[in-house]
């Protein structure tokens, strides 16, 4: 990753969208001299803010690095993978609902455990 092509890219993005430096800091949640540095080069980019900076532009990542966007994945390529994965996904879906269920469960339990032994170290404390 070129950091200068990336923030000639952020610069002249930034700039036809009107955006001043202060506004880019203040969304990024940087101060002003950090996002300067960013822009002027004195800091190496930081992945985090390249993905922060291309969707506060509504852009990719790729165009702040490569200056352009990629051509995209022609429509039947992009069908053709969704019908070759999409059941794998579907799969892959519901196991992560389960496992958030099953990790709800078990913060439930240890909160539950947490509480009884919070009881039984007071009636200790309350019977010496």
């Amino acid at each position: 990753m070129d950091n200068s092509t990336i923030k000639e890219n952020i610069r002249r993005i930034r700039n036809s969208q009107g955006l001043t430096q202060e506004q880019m800091a203040g969304r990024l949640g940087i101060s002003l001299t950090a996002y300067r540095d960013l822009e002027t080069g004195k800091t190496s980019m930081m992945n985090a803010n390249v993905a922060k900076i291309a969707m506060m532009f509504d852009t990719t990542i790729e165009e702040l690095v490569l200056g352009y966007r990629p051509v995209q994945m022609p429509e039947k390529v992009l069908r053709e993978t969704q019908e070759k994965y999409g059941k794998h996904i579907d799969t892959m879906k519901k196991r992560i609902e389960d496992l958030e269920k099953l990790v709800e469960s078990l913060q439930e339990t240890i909160d539950t455990k947490n509480e009884i032994i919070g009881l039984l170290k007071n009636s200790l404390d309350k019977d010496k």
